[in-house]
């Protein structure tokens, strides 16, 4: 209970970001669709070098569970290009939408709704599909780490200061 009471905090501090840095609105995401506004992708990457360095601090300390997933190609392509089309044709992806439909947008909470009903369509087709989606190029649970030999915590500090460079130092507005 406890894991998943800082598990909500973490989320409800995540949705605030999200919320003050306007991910959640039409213009912003229109200029970072169109490279003009480089807060949301600040913000992604500000998100992942931190998350990135915090977890293998974490699995240093013995305080994380790495659970790896296969690295199947084809699912994970698939997958890549329905997320591209949703966060294309609704403005919002799976994160933004939440805090759009927090704010009470319309369209946003229409996101939600339809994006749980893809879920649930997908459960269920899952069974059928699996062998076309999972099989071909799949790599099992393979890592950098593994790959290389190099201890995750290694790849981690200059991977996360590079994207932390790329979000405070390299990436500038462009207006027009």
């Amino acid at each position: 209970m406890q894991l998943m009471t800082i598990g909500f905090l973490i989320g409800c501090a995540f949705g605030a970001i999200l919320f003050m840095g306007g991910a959640s609105s039409y213009r912003r995401i229109l200029g970072t669709l169109l490279l003009k506004d480089m807060l949301i992708i600040k913000l992604m990457c500000t998100a992942i070098g931190v998350g990135t360095l915090g977890v293998y601090l974490l699995d240093l300390g013995g305080l994380a569970n790495m659970s790896i997933k296969p690295a199947y190609v084809g699912g994970v392509a698939i997958g890549g290009v329905v997320f591209g089309i949703g966060w294309a044709v609704s403005g919002y992806c799976p994160g933004t939408c939440i805090v759009g439909a927090a704010e009470g947008k319309a369209d946003a909470i229409f996101t939600v709704l339809g994006g749980l009903l893809g879920a649930l369509l997908f459960s269920f087709a899952f069974p059928y599909i699996e062998g076309a989606l999972i099989e071909p190029l799949n790599f099992g649970k393979v890592t950098v780490q593994d790959l290389t030999g190099i201890s995750g915590i290694y790849l981690a500090l200059p991977f996360s200061a590079l994207l932390l460079m790329l979000s405070f130092v390299v990436l500038k507005d462009r207006y027009d």
